[in-house]
């Protein structure tokens, strides 16, 4: 058992990785760098390693020779224009008893880092190592994975009523998003089987410059109390901390066997006004082709946040990465489910592409060889 400790925050090491090669490896950075080629590019960055070193403003033709370098008003528009499409992804991911044996074995490896190489925030439940090398592990191949990164990652000591116990763990972008504080909420009457992690970032938003997480992974046995519960969580933080913009979110076991669609709407964080359950009533977030409930959840209280919302959905990451669902299963049977917010600039006119679109085609029409 280990013993109860300060949170700790660590950084993913960043060593060089090793001269032995993965094929696995290769092939996905191979897909990846196109994928996240046109991922970078909708957030607005430049892919940095398609242009020749000292010639950051040319483009290649057809032939392979440079164009000229584009017009600074076309590219400033360019830049308007792919700015407002720059988004923050977080998640919440039941990793299934995630241990250092589990973590060590090479396809569970490369497909959880696939799926944290998804997401700005990820909170992590059902981690269950005992040994402290498990996410460290995690961390240094995510680092080692494509240039998204770096990630550091942030851990509750291990909670839990008896000998078994979970600890969650957020891993996030240190370049997105920093750790403002945390703690662990002070469950004095012991409602929650494993209380949650409640932790503060900082967010690249002038909308929302902070918000608050607040994690939870209900025990089957008592989904409803511990949801009720959860709602003085919530006015804990929020007080703490004098915010209204607060996720909830996780594996709250709200669905199915585990509680009824009564049971369900009678809870205080359905009736009380302010809250949107962005993962509906309907949403699988299972593996298993044979169940269909939406156990996982992310609840958004506050109107800057909630008018930041771009959309909401579970990741059906088998189907994505091309796995059975045998294969699907060494990873967990939970998907993960996510937001996606929208970073612009509260009370900015939104630019669209059509009418920009003329006005960037007669600035780029010397370069593109178009007349009149």
């Amino acid at each position: 058992m280990e013993p109860r400790q300060a949170e700790s925050e660590t950084k993913g090491e960043g060593d060089k990785a090793t001269e032995k090669s993965r094929q696995t490896e290769v092939e996905g950075l191979t897909s990846l760098y196109e994928g996240n080629t046109n991922r970078e590019l909708s957030k607005g960055l430049s892919p940095k390693d398609t242009q020749e070193e000292g010639c950051s403003s040319c483009n290649l033709d057809s032939s392979g020779g440079f164009q000229k370098p584009i017009h600074g008003h076309a590219l400033l528009l360019l830049l308007l224009l792919a700015g407002g499409a720059d988004t923050f992804h977080i998640c919440a991911f039941n990793t299934q008893r995630l241990t250092l044996s589990k973590v060590a074995r090479e396809p569970v490896l490369d497909t959880l880092v696939q799926i944290l190489a998804r997401c700005d925030i990820t909170v992590l439940q059902e981690v269950v190592d005992s040994t402290g090398s498990a996410i460290p592990l995690l961390l240094r191949e995510l680092n080692r994975f494509d240039d998204s990164g770096p990630y550091r990652f942030l851990s509750s000591h291990l909670l839990g009523r008896g000998t078994y116990k979970e600890k969650y763990v957020y891993i996030y972008r240190s370049h997105r998003a920093q750790v403002l504080d945390s703690y662990v909420y002070d469950d004095q009457n012991d409602l929650f089987a494993r209380e949650p992690f409640v932790c503060r970032f900082s967010l690249p938003s002038k909308v929302l410059p902070s918000l608050v997480l607040v994690p939870l992974h209900t025990t089957p046995k008592a989904v409803e109390t511990e949801l009720n519960a959860l709602y003085h969580v919530f006015l804990d933080a929020s007080q703490r901390w004098q915010s209204e913009d607060v996720i909830l979110l996780g594996d709250f076991n709200a669905d199915c066997a585990s509680l009824t669609k009564k049971r369900l709407d009678d809870l205080v964080l359905r009736t009380q006004a302010g809250f949107h359950w962005a993962i509906p009533d309907g949403v699988d977030t299972t593996v298993r082709a044979s169940t269909h409930c939406t156990y996982d959840r992310i609840v958004l209280h506050g109107e800057h946040l909630q008018s930041m919302l771009r959309g909401a959905a579970a990741f059906d990451f088998p189907q994505s990465l091309g796995l059975t669902e045998e294969e699907a299963l060494n990873i967990s049977d939970h998907y993960p489910v996510e937001v996606e917010l929208s970073c612009a600039v509260h009370g900015a006119q939104t630019l669209s592409l059509a009418a920009l679109l003329p006005s960037l085609l007669l600035l780029l029409s010397p370069q593109l060889g178009l007349v009149a």
